[in-house]
């Protein structure tokens, strides 16, 4: 998903995702760490490869700029 829609909903529900994380850990009194910590690290994770896809795409970009685009790996 190299969209740029794609990318910026996965951006945008990763920081849904850590701020509804930060929010269950600041506000609940019973279980907040059970509740808080799995959507904190699911946001993190969906922020985290969204981060990466951008990296990769201009990497991308840029080597074929360069022309020295690398042949597709062996399947």
């Amino acid at each position: 998903m190299n969209t740029t829609s794609g990318v910026f909903f996965t951006w945008f529900l990763g920081l849904v995702f850590v701020a509804g994380g930060i929010v269950f850990m600041l506000f609940l009194d019973v279980n907040n760490l059970l509740y808080g910590m799995p959507y904190l690290v699911i946001g993190a994770l969906l922020c985290y490869g969204a981060f990466r896809l951008q990296v990769s795409v201009k990497k991308k970009a840029a080597a074929e700029r360069a022309g020295s685009a690398e042949p597709p790996p062996a399947a």
